[in-house]
């Protein structure tokens, strides 16, 4: 019997991936405009001090920066 309920546990992650894949899908265009605005902003010391002016500026206090994502996470 465990090995029924396991099989039907790996059904549901898998229904699970494929609806995140969709929805992910669906916003692709506007992931997409964030990493080349993110890669604009650190291809530069200039462009990433500006960044970060513009943060301080408009009160953003986290201590982040601006990192690039994996896309497989």
């Amino acid at each position: 019997m465990l090995g029924g309920d396991l099989m039907h546990m790996r059904c549901v992650a898998h229904i699970l991936n494929l609806i995140v894949s969709d929805g992910l899908k669906e916003i692709d265009p506007y992931i997409s405009r964030i990493r080349a605005a993110c890669k604009f902003a650190r291809s530069s010391p200039s462009r990433l001090a500006t960044f970060k002016r513009c943060a301080y500026e408009a009160t953003i206090t986290s201590e982040a920066s601006i990192c690039l994502d994996v896309s497989t996470r």
